[in-house]
């Protein structure tokens, strides 16, 4: 049952999803965190999206590493 859901679900490239108006101020992220030649959902893009924004952010300071 869950398999014929996941077939009936519309897939998008990343350069598609980037470009779509819903996810316009994300366009950046989803080009970095999705992979080329590779088909998402809209919720695996979201999830990419909200994983991206709950990364722990790694400051690097020129001469203390």
């Amino acid at each position: 049952m869950a398999d014929k859901k996941k077939a009936a679900e519309a897939t998008y490239t990343k350069e598609a999803l980037a470009n779509s108006k819903k996810y316009r101020a994300w366009c950046d992220v989803l080009m970095i965190v999705l992979e080329d030649g590779k088909q998402y959902t809209l919720a695996e893009a979201d999830a990419a999206i909200d994983k991206f924004k709950t990364a722990k952010v790694v400051e690097k300071v020129n001469g203390k590493e």
